[in-house]
């Protein structure tokens, strides 16, 4: 079941979010509970949930906004993750599918997803180009911090 999550949700949702760093390549980037409060509750921005048996087994998260050049609306994910457990099976495509059903009700018509993570990032490129992405961009990061 995926649903959109509610001030309420908050709590096991930022679950997935610490799930989610602790896996990442950015896992020392430690999470601000205040600071993920505040996009969740944002009116720009939009989580859905997936649920098994009333758990939380993934999400995505969106923010939408402008081009920086132009007012041309577009939506950038903030956030998305499915639990091991569940990466293979349908929970995926259905929190993307939900996601374009947001950004048609918003009248936007180019959403933007990136894969920074670093958990398998070929097999994600692949899953986003057979739901019809195509690749525009990448992603580079340098430490300079050590």
């Amino acid at each position: 079941m995926i649903e959109r999550a509610k001030i309420e949700d908050f709590d096991e949702f930022y679950v997935l979010i610490e799930e989610m760093i602790a896996e990442a390549e950015f896992a020392e980037a430690k999470a601000d509970k205040k600071k993920v409060f505040k996009l969740f509750n944002s009116p720009d921005v939009a989580v859905f949930v997936a649920k098994k048996d009333s758990k939380n087994v993934g999400f995505i998260s969106a923010f939408k906004g402008e081009y920086f050049f132009s007012s041309k609306k577009r939506i950038d994910d903030l956030g998305f993750y499915v639990k091991p457990e569940f990466r293979g099976t349908r929970v995926a495509v259905r929190l993307i599918k939900e996601l374009e059903n947001w950004a048609k009700d918003q009248g936007v018509s180019d959403i933007y997803l990136g894969q920074t993570t670093a958990i398998n990032m070929e097999k994600t490129k692949d899953f986003y180009s057979r739901l019809g992405y195509q690749t525009v961009g990448f992603n580079s990061v340098k430490h300079l911090e050590e």
